[in-house]
């Protein structure tokens, strides 16, 4: 845990310790509180206003980026929501 903390220390972070030793909490927080289907349109809605917005001074590289980055983004959004899916099935009995 101390290397992940020395990890997060570098990065913006305002979790609370109770977040930061129950992550999943968080992420089933967020799925309770957001249709999935609405995360990835509004994920959609962000790349979006990004590229149009970009139009005047982002490269082709930093477009390249930014789509995988979005593209990865819809993946972890994806596999996250598994995730917490699953951890509720084995926690309800």
């Amino acid at each position: 845990m101390e290397n992940i903390m020395k990890k997060l220390d570098y990065q913006p972070a305002n979790l609370t310790d109770y977040e930061l030793e129950s992550p999943l909490s968080t992420m089933t927080d967020f799925f309770d509180n957001n249709e999935l289907h609405d995360v990835r349109e509004k994920a959609w809605q962000l790349y979006k206003g990004w590229v149009n917005n970009s139009v005047d001074f982002a490269e082709g590289d930093e477009n390249a980026d930014m789509l995988y980055f979005y593209t990865q983004l819809i993946e972890f959004i994806n596999a996250a929501f598994i995730h917490t899916e699953r951890r509720k099935l084995e926690i309800t009995p």
